[in-house]
């Protein structure tokens, strides 16, 4: 399908009526060009500052051949001639007319007009490799830096409603160059690069760049393994631009202990790819980028796995904030509201700086509890005596507790009895203390 939007007939028909006045003030017909007769032309001089003259960039003529010159823009006039372009097109509507009653167009014999399969078709066959950007989805100061880290990265196809340009990229530098005569080309601040504007996004930020991009394609010699894991993780709740493309970095070094150890949870497949990786920049099988997925999202996530045990049993709660995993447990009913519950990290209270014990009424985040990622905690829960006390009266509790003080906080005891239970004995409380 073509990315070429519009009155279509309308435009091949304006395109024909300028060829045959073309022909009848004795200009040349046009017809398939020889990598030695596509001449470049010098940019012509324009005034506004974002225009550079110092490309020769090919254009075309009375024909919609823009999808080619994007090509021949990007990679030079030998990456392809007409008549391959040609041969292409033909050869992917044959293979469609195998599988498909009705087989859309992929290129005008007369005019060109190929459309963008055809491009990513020609591309292939010379050894590159296209990817498909999801701009309505990603914002671009997520995606340009990620495809960035790919060192055979040259650029984009841009696609216009009923055009194609080429947006090459070289030195930390992008320019938009157009095959359309009288067009220079436009110096573009990669900060503004495919940024929304009014509702629309556009290739910059320039007054006189008014030519909405309806797609983009990025180009390179290699997989665009960094983009697709951005692609397959994203979420509708991401980090910032810099720590989701660090992640994306930090996860393909295979030289790192953490990535070997998770590696090695995700099997043989997992591991081999990595050893390729190394050397080598090979796309991994559906099934090791879905390892290499989840392991992104929890890295790029706030969210962190804790180990609740409570006796024989053990849950594991992926939250963020102290709050949300006493939720999780209410959820799962391990813990109600109307019995006294308390956690112990490494035999020692469960508690902020402040002394606050991680009840139903606490907040923060998990490190204010000093819980981290793999936290393994116990709890603790204890059934309030009934018909013993009652809520309003005033009464003198007595208790005894022996066994072995195990830890010490600034306001309370933990202490083993013999039966091996563990209590929580505050200080206030304490007549007295013998040993």
């Amino acid at each position: 399908m073509s990315f070429v939007v519009g009155n279509r007939e309308q435009y091949l028909e304006m395109l024909r009526m300028e060829l045959e006045n073309a022909t009848r003030e004795e200009v040349a017909e046009v017809d398939y060009e020889t990598e030695s007769e596509s001449e470049p032309e010098a940019e012509p001089f324009q005034t506004f500052p974002t225009a550079t003259t110092d490309d020769n960039v090919i254009k075309q003529d009375f024909d919609l051949t823009c999808g080619m010159r994007c090509l021949q823009n990007m990679y030079g006039a030998h990456i392809v001639t007409r008549q391959e372009m040609d041969d292409k097109a033909k050869f992917l509507e044959q293979e469609e007319a195998k599988i498909a009653d009705t087989v859309e167009p992929k290129y005008s014999p007369a005019l060109g007009d190929y459309s963008i399969e055809v491009l990513q078709a020609v591309l292939e066959n010379k050894g590159k490799w296209t990817q498909r950007i999801a701009i309505e989805k990603i914002p671009s100061e997520y995606y340009i830096p990620v495809l960035e880290t790919n060192p055979t990265f040259v650029g984009f196809i841009v696609a216009f409603p009923g055009h194609y340009v080429t947006v090459k990229y070289r030195n930390e530098l992008y320019k938009c160059v157009d095959s359309l005569r009288g067009v220079a080309t436009r110096v573009i601040d990669r900060r503004t690069l495919f940024k929304t504007r009014e509702g629309s996004i556009f290739c910059s930020q320039d007054v006189d760049d008014d030519r909405n991009v309806i797609a983009v394609l990025a180009v390179g010699g290699s997989p665009f393994v960094e983009y697709s894991l951005l692609h397959n993780s994203w979420s509708a709740s991401v980090p910032s631009p810099h720590k989701y493309a660090n992640e994306i970095f930090g996860l393909l070094r295979p030289n790192l202990t953490r990535n070997m150890k998770r590696a090695a949870s995700g099997g043989n497949e997992v591991v081999a790819w990595y050893k390729r990786w190394k050397t080598s920049r090979v796309p991994p099988s559906a099934s090791v980028s879905d390892f290499l997925c989840t392991v992104l999202r929890e890295r790029v996530s706030d969210e962190k796995t804790v180990i609740v045990k409570r006796n024989n049993e053990q849950a594991a709660i992926r939250c963020s904030t102290v709050e949300g995993m006493v939720q999780a447990l209410l959820n799962m009913q391990w813990i109600i509201p109307d019995k006294h519950f308390y956690f112990q990290l490494a035999e020692s209270l469960v508690q902020d700086e402040y002394g606050n014990e991680l009840d139903l009424e606490a907040e923060g985040a998990l490190e204010d509890f000093g819980l981290s990622e793999g936290s393994t905690i116990t709890l603790i829960t204890h059934a309030v005596s009934e018909n013993v006390a009652n809520v309003g009266g005033f009464y003198t509790f007595k208790c005894k507790i022996e066994g072995t003080c195990i830890g010490q906080q600034h306001n309370a005891y933990s202490v083993r009895d013999t039966q091996g239970k563990v209590h929580v004995v505050y200080k206030h409380c304490i007549e007295t203390v013998t040993q």
